[in-house]
């Protein structure tokens, strides 16, 4: 029954929703639609979304397939406005959230079931290495009688009481890390149907995995625990050597991990190094103490004149703010993926013969302060002036990507580019400067190429305002709204921001999930050394008699070390080379979550190879070093 005033006109409230139904984007009010779809011809009218509920059976591709049969009919009937174009269906989650997000949740789902498969590895060379000690122990059983479903019952009994520990404690940790995750991302504005939290469906597949991975780590050593061969492991074991089946696989598991760990590392550090491109990147524009607010007028307003002379005025009006060095008004803002869509367009001398031939750019409408205010420079040319108003030639400025890529380099200053395809009656713009590149904020095209317009030839119902400020740039707020409240009251500002920000925000999933693929890439390289010292220190103990007869023989220390460094350098070698084989094939599924890295990165894979191997050699030395310190008469009575 209230009254609201929305963008300039009065709405009664008929209703409320719960807290926290925010959809379809985060919103908090909702007005009826309200077209007249006879006041303009067809082809002619704005854009919409268009949501629906499936009907109970039927999946999006069915509903995909339907909507591109209703368009071939649309495209049949009204050739003019509707022939090429084509309709499809996609989930809102898809359709909200777009390509990299989802793929790089896809990606770390695969990077936590590697180092599952890395921890499992462990556990099974470990439970190897017990089952190893315990091998004349399961011959008595099985002589005695016991059958080897019994001697496998025994080992996953033991191996499910640590999934047990490991699972409480595992959960235990989830909830803690999910706390930190939360708040760690609360400033990125995530979307809102995301709820990261231990819901029972994750905590039952949670549970799930572990018992799962507690089998596979399990069963392998107690299978070949309870062979029935009952003389060859009390023969095994009287020699004082591990079985050498036992032997064979626990050294196959550590390539295995070895290469698993390689794998994973690799797309650590392809994260890792995209994280830091995001933080060091020279984004071509100075985004330090600038003030950001979009300003935009309601629907009903409609007189352009009105609006061209509000963001005239607004522009010198912040920039006469106490505190503000100087203030620009553009259509979108650099780096932050507004106002910088892509558009087609010509360029005088070529012909296209199909909508679909003409080359691609962004486009951005900028005012004359608007170079200054961000600290771009010139490279040829000049400027746009105040004298660049809408009576004025039609000009341009493009930036060096835009030259290089389809004027191959040469002269820019004087060219004529067209926006629009073969229907098009936009006028020709003459090219009077050129700019150096800008982070448009695409992770995809961090440089992209852009046609950059004077404000005033370029007609917008919304702008950004782009405040350099002496002063803490938010403390603007309020200031900047006052102006725009005393020019327009019906006119809000929003997204009030710093630059900074702003920049932050289009890449805040690479640097969030960046930073946790580097820990998951140091868990499992912790864990992949901890196997293959594992392994070694096994081996090493098992062998200790032999040690004690080969430098009773007179073999030296060094003799020694190098035959259990041999041993391990070939599962080390082995492993780096299936290793970088996967990573090679992981990295190019990783392209679309990289930012300006390449997915075969020579860096990158030199490092973990060589941090492998440093790794690796590590493991191996010090059981081989503690082997040198046998005393042949103890390791001759050990046995």
């Amino acid at each position: 029954g209230s009254t609201l005033r929305v963008n300039g006109v009065p709405y009664e409230v008929i209703g409320v929703m719960p807290e926290g139904f925010l959809f379809p984007s985060g919103d908090d009010l909702w007005l009826p639609l309200q077209t007249d779809p006879l006041a303009g011809k067809r082809g002619d009218t704005e854009f919409l979304s268009v949501l629906g509920q499936l009907a109970p059976g039927v999946t999006v591709e069915q509903a995909s397939t339907e909507l591109g049969t209703v368009s071939q009919r649309f495209a049949a009937d009204y050739p003019e406005a509707n022939a090429g174009f084509t309709m499809s269906a996609m989930s809102f989650v898809e359709r909200q959230l777009g390509p990299e997000p989802k793929q790089l949740l896809y990606t770390m789902l695969g990077a936590v079931f590697f180092v599952l498969l890395i921890a499992c590895t462990n556990v099974a060379n470990l439970l190897l290495d017990r089952a190893a000690h315990r091998s004349k122990e399961v011959g008595v059983r099985t002589a005695l009688g016991a059958t080897r479903w019994q001697i496998v019952r025994i080992f996953l009994s033991e191996a499910l009481v640590l999934a047990a520990l490991g699972t409480v404690l595992g959960l235990a940790l989830a909830y803690v890390a999910i706390q930190a995750f939360n708040r760690a991302i609360v400033d990125t504005q995530p979307p809102f149907f995301i709820d990261i939290a231990l819901h029972p469906t994750v905590l039952l597949f949670s549970v799930g995995v572990a018992i799962l991975s507690t089998m596979l780590a399990g069963l392998i050593p107690a299978l070949q625990a309870s062979r029935p061969d009952i003389a060859e492991v009390l023969k095994d074991e009287s020699r004082g050597a591990s079985s050498l089946k036992l032997g064979r696989l626990s050294k196959s598991l550590v390539v295995f991990e070895i290469a698993l760990s390689c794998g994973l590392l690799v797309a650590a550090g392809l994260m890792v190094k995209s994280v830091t491109k995001t933080r060091t990147m020279d984004t071509g524009f100075a985004m330090a103490d600038v003030f950001t607010a979009r300003v935009g007028f309601p629907s009903s307003y409609t007189d352009t004149v009105l609006q061209r002379q509000f963001f005239d005025q607004l522009d010198d009006r912040v920039s006469a703010l106490p505190g503000v060095i100087s203030a620009s008004v553009s259509a979108g803002l650099p780096g932050a993926q507004q106002g910088l869509g892509r558009t087609p367009f010509a360029l005088d001398g070529t012909s296209h013969d199909r909508d679909q031939d003409f080359p691609t750019t962004r486009s951005l409408s900028v005012s004359s302060s608007f170079f200054g205010t961000l600290d771009i420079p010139l490279h040829a040319g000049r400027l746009f002036t105040e004298g660049d108003r809408a009576d004025g030639l039609p000009v341009a400025i493009v930036n060096a990507r835009f030259v290089e890529q389809f004027l191959g380099g040469g002269e820019a200053i004087g060219r004529r580019v067209r926006f629009g395809a073969t229907q098009t009656t936009a006028e020709w713009l003459t090219i009077v400067g050129v700019v150096p590149n800008v982070f448009a904020g695409d992770p995809q095209e961090p440089m992209p190429p852009i046609v950059f317009q004077p404000f005033a030839q370029s007609h917008a119902s919304f702008a950004y305002i782009a405040a350099r400020t002496s002063l803490p740039p938010l403390e603007l707020t309020s200031q900047v709204r006052g102006v725009v409240a005393s020019m327009q009251p019906d006119v809000p500002i929003y997204w009030p921001m710093t630059l900074a920000d702003a920049v932050a925000e289009p890449l805040w999933f690479v640097r969030v999930f960046g930073t946790m693929f580097m820990l998951f890439g140091l868990v499992a390289l912790f864990l992949a050394s901890i196997g293959l010292y594992a392994v070694m220190s096994f081996s090493v103990s098992r062998r200790s008699r032999e040690m004690g007869v080969r430098m009773a023989l007179g073999a030296s220390a060094r003799h020694v070390v190098a035959l259990v460094m041999r041993q391990g350098a070939w599962q080390l070698g082995l492993g780096l080379t299936i290793g970088l084989a996967l990573a090679a094939a992981i990295s190019r599924v990783m392209t679309v979550v990289l930012f300006d890295v390449e997915p075969l990165d020579a860096t990158v894979f030199s490092s973990v190879a060589a941090l492998l191997a440093l790794s690796g050699i590590a493991a191996c030395l010090i059981p081989a070093r503690r082997a040198t310190r046998v005393d042949p008469s103890v390791a001759m009575r050990s046995e």
